[in-house]
């Protein structure tokens, strides 16, 4: 399996989920927590991989109790390392949009300072309704312009569409808008980090009913 294939999966299996809790009236109803249930549901039933939830990466210190949301590791007997480093986020639509933007940020540096081989699956997993992606991505603050500033960054680190589908936020730009963004990494293994932070939209699902779209998936892989 290639790592389009499978981030195509994560998103088409979540989308479709998603979708049929919408033609029940029930996607207002979605938290993280099922969303996370689900896939690692998803993909431990697709028998290439198996899921470890609040699991340390190989990288980061024995002593540290920071973790990430699921690793991906090889299902061979004796696989070494992890495929793929996975952080979901779905918020919903009674959010502060300023701090779950930073939290966003902070997740995709984290998948990016994990150690991964093979598939290399750093990922950062969006999904919500249309009406909090909206708010995420797209509503204005014409009375903050702190956090307009802070939306126009976040939607350049993260692309919504595949055509164009690559976002970078520099370094400075990151402490500008994304205070204390490395603080969830390490400190040991984030070492002082001043490059850029790169994102590529992998591919992207939409629930729909009927012809309005209830809600969306996106997944991006995320490098330092």
């Amino acid at each position: 399996m290639t790592r389009t294939e499978f981030a195509e999966r994560i998103a088409a299996g979540l989308g479709g989920w998603f979708q049929q809790l919408a033609a029940q009236n029930l996607e207002h109803q979605v938290g993280e927590d099922a969303a996370r249930v689900e896939l690692v549901r998803m993909i431990s039933a697709q028998r290439a991989f198996v899921p470890d939830t609040a699991a340390r990466p190989t990288n980061w210190p024995t002593n540290t109790k920071k973790r990430l949301d699921i690793a991906v590791l090889g299902r061979r007997a004796g696989a070494q390392g992890w495929y793929g480093a996975i952080e979901l986020k779905w918020p919903g639509e009674s959010i502060a949009v300023a701090a779950t933007r930073q939290a966003i940020v902070e997740d995709a540096v984290r998948v990016a300072f994990s150690a991964t081989n093979n598939l290399c699956a750093n990922f950062v997993v969006l999904g919500g309704t249309t009406a909090a992606l909206t708010a995420l991505f797209d509503t204005p603050h014409p009375q903050a312009p702190q956090q307009e500033q802070q939306r126009v960054a976040f939607s350049n680190l993260f692309s919504r569409v595949l055509a164009n589908h690559e976002g970078t936020l520099t370094n400075a730009d990151l402490n500008t808008h994304f205070p204390d963004f490395g603080d969830r990494v390490p400190q040991t293994t984030f070492n002082g980090w001043n490059r850029r932070l790169k994102t590529e939209l992998v591919t992207v699902a939409h629930a729909t009913v009927g012809a309005t779209v209830k809600g969306s998936v996106y997944v991006w892989q995320c490098k330092k």
